[in-house]
């Protein structure tokens, strides 16, 4: 389920990732797309194109029926994975708030539809970005993955992220707008400017490429899991391995800013899910989907420190409800992170969008005082 980009975080923070909006959009689908395959290849695209948008309609309806209805069985035909568990953790959030669903649709959906040497091989994906309905000018896309677990099997929706994928654009009589600062009635606000997704590399029948390095690709997302593994305030804003930015160092510094004398909280990632296929970019970088389990631990340092949530919040919802005070909280988190990895591997990876400040809590547990 799509969910609003506002909620309430673990500590009860209200945060919202900006985007500058009022720029280009992309067409429905690119030509090389509906282009004639190659008569002789080593490589066959894993669908067509045809089959591919077939897969994404559906699942948009399905989709968006389900989250309509908040409706469990729905979802599942559609959706797997992490996605699915993020899905169901909604609907459970919504049900006990007694907040009604809603539909939400996407559009100008572009295929990303790889080509492998052996079409026998499975788990088979594929990935597409596509527009939410009514923010067609945004910057950013949603990219949906997509799995196919076994021959004649279902394809299904796996994960899904965000990118800036269109560049700002300029009026002729005056500069680009930068991205708005908070306002001051919006404390919990959280700005960012990501970096713009470069071009995926396409051959001439317009598949995309694959990096030929996948293995070690993927590795940033363990490390990534390591950087964002921490007790606060002891995050190292600062690591060789990733480009500063408001999804590495802005992400630690916000963080870091929740110590406190009378709580010890911890941070712990870790990769999860199905690997997703690592695409090979114009620029010669891999661009890396990871997805992760982050568990996040509070605990007062005396037997008198204690702690609250918002009433009505997420935590507070998974936790019972009532915004009562807790001596001791751990909550599990879905995030997904996009990464663009550059070809030297001593070179620092970029963080191109997460949801680090915003993550989909699926789980909480606590302990009361006294």
């Amino acid at each position: 389920m799509t969910r609003s980009t506002t909620r309430l975080g673990a500590a009860g923070l209200v945060t919202l990732l900006a985007l500058s909006v009022g720029c280009t959009s992309s067409a429905d689908v690119s030509s090389q797309e509906d282009a004639a395959p190659p008569s002789a290849s080593a490589r066959v695209p894993v669908i067509t194109t045809a089959q591919a948008r077939q897969v994404f309609e559906q699942f948009d309806r399905g989709s968006a029926a389900a989250d309509a209805a908040l409706d469990d069985s729905a979802v599942r035909k559609v959706q797997a994975g992490v996605l699915l568990k993020e899905s169901l953790a909604v609907y459970r959030l919504y049900r006990e708030a007694k907040i009604g669903g809603s539909a939400t649709h996407f559009t100008k959906p572009r295929y990303l539809i790889p080509a492998v040497k052996d079409p026998n091989r499975y788990p088979r994906f594929f990935a597409v970005t596509s527009k939410k309905e009514g923010e067609e000018d945004d910057r950013s896309s949603v990219i949906f993955y997509f799995v196919q677990p076994e021959a004649d099997a279902p394809w299904k929706a796996t994960a899904d992220t965000f990118a800036v994928t269109e560049p700002v654009k300029e009026s002729a009589a005056s500069e680009a707008s930068p991205t708005p600062a908070p306002a001051e009635s919006e404390e919990g606000l959280v700005s960012v400017e990501p970096k713009q997704l470069p071009d995926v590399h396409r051959d001439a029948s317009g598949a995309v490429r694959l990096s030929p390095a996948e293995a070690s690709d993927r590795s940033a997302c363990n490390d990534f899991a390591d950087y964002l593994s921490f007790t606060l305030p002891h995050g190292r804003p600062v690591d060789a391995r990733f480009t500063a930015g408001g999804f590495t160092s802005g992400v630690v510094r916000h963080y870091n800013a929740w110590a406190s004398d009378s709580l010890t909280r911890r941070f712990s990632t870790r990769t999860t899910g199905t690997p997703l296929p690592v695409f090979r970019l114009v620029t010669g970088s891999s661009l890396v989907a990871c997805q992760f389990v982050q568990e996040y631990h509070a605990e007062g340092r005396t037997p008198s420190d204690t702690m609250q949530f918002d009433e009505g919040s997420d935590i507070d919802a998974l936790l019972g409800g009532g915004g009562e005070s807790w001596r001791k909280v751990d909550v599990v988190y879905s995030m997904t992170a996009l990464i663009e990895v550059p070809p030297a591997k001593s070179a620092a990876a970029t963080v191109l969008a997460c949801d680090c400040y915003d993550p989909q809590p699926l789980s909480a547990t606590g302990v009361r005082p006294g």
